[in-house]
């Protein structure tokens, strides 16, 4: 197979390219672990792929590689590099869509100005529907995700109001939204200490966490959950209101004035932990809802609930669902273990 070199000249200091305008075209080419990796474009079916595959059957490929001159290694996902075919997100923050999520399909260089051509990967995207968006670069507004080859196996989203085609973009607007939403909410508490915890709180982290994302964010479960592969029960939905609002009684103002020292405050983190896993209040995203909760409850006492502690490796996740669950069954020392080991004084 042969790759033949695109001309494309510069008109009044705009360069301009269009993955939309080749039927296949080669796009870039990069080594991973010593091994020579091509990327294409198939407008047919609007992906990249990479290798050679079925393009052994074609002679001539054209190509536009020679034009880019890329400094990164493409199989870099930390790269700030930009590419053609990668797959990104756009803080589009319109009426329309909060995120743009997409693959670079083009681009065009004013001077030193760059607008990226942006296919988005849902068809019902709000905005100029069925068309290719074009967005200017700027740093800090369009974030690399995935390199964009041969996205069809990648999970599928759930179901979700941002227009999120992919699992893992759906995962990244979680992470933008909690990151600033639940640092506000954290804020709002410290700074008045008159605030009520109650199962309203609760329900504000549940959506601080998805609001936006999700039409179930700050709503109570109406259905059976079991949890993990082994389908652990929760409590029935039908009790959860009761249940919850009676749980968190032991957070209002009298019940918190009787905490005295960090063991007392440890202990009393370990049992609410313990009844809202059990109680499991929504569809999904309770853990999260709880240990936000958790961090809201230690701060207002003075307190400094380090997340890491939790849930950063792999290790400490599964030490920390291992307390949970022997928690849920009334044996709360790994729990408390672990909790006193996450919080400190501010």
């Amino acid at each position: 197979m042969k790759h033949n070199k695109i001309k494309i000249l510069k008109k009044n200091d705009v360069f301009s390219l269009s993955l939309l305008s080749y039927d296949i075209v080669h796009i870039k080419k990069t080594y991973e672990k010593n091994r020579l990796l091509n990327y294409y474009w198939n407008n047919k079916t609007k992906e990249v792929i990479s290798g050679s595959g079925t393009l052994r059957t074609k002679k001539n490929i054209s190509s536009i590689a020679h034009l880019l001159n890329y400094k990164k290694n493409t199989c870099d996902m930390s790269r700030e590099e930009i590419q053609l075919g990668d797959s990104v997100c756009v803080l589009f923050n319109t009426t329309a869509a909060t995120f743009l999520f997409g693959t670079i399909v083009g681009f065009d260089k004013i001077k030193k100005t760059t607008y990226f051509h942006i296919l988005p990967h849902a068809k019902d995207f709000p905005f100029k529907k069925d068309e290719v968006i074009k967005v200017k670069y700027q740093k800090g507004n369009v974030f690399l995700l995935d390199d964009g080859t041969n996205e069809r196996y990648h999970y599928m989203a759930t179901k979700n109001l941002v227009y999120a085609k992919y699992q893992y973009q759906v995962e990244f607007a979680e992470f933008v939204i909690s990151y600033i939403n639940s640092s506000n909410l954290l804020i709002k508490y410290i700074s008045d200490k008159n605030k009520i915890l109650n199962e309203k709180t609760i329900l504000q982290c549940h959506k601080a966490l998805f609001e936006h994302i999700y039409d179930w964010a700050g709503k109570y479960r109406n259905h059976v959950v079991v949890v993990g592969d082994k389908e652990r029960p929760t409590m029935d939905y039908e009790q959860v209101k009761k249940a919850l609002k009676a749980s968190l009684r032991a957070c209002n103002k009298k019940e918190l004035d009787k905490i005295k020292s960090k063991e007392q405050l440890v202990n009393k983190l370990a049992l609410l932990h313990a009844e809202l896993a059990w109680i499991h209040p929504f569809q999904d995203g309770n853990g999260r809802s709880i240990r936000l909760f958790l961090q809201i409850v230690a701060s207002t006492m003075g307190y400094e609930f380090d997340m890491e502690k939790l849930e950063g490796s792999i290790k400490n996740k599964r030490a920390y669902h291992y307390a949970v669950r022997r928690a849920i069954h009334h044996d709360k020392r790994n729990l408390i273990a672990l909790i006193s080991r996450a919080i400190k004084v501010l």
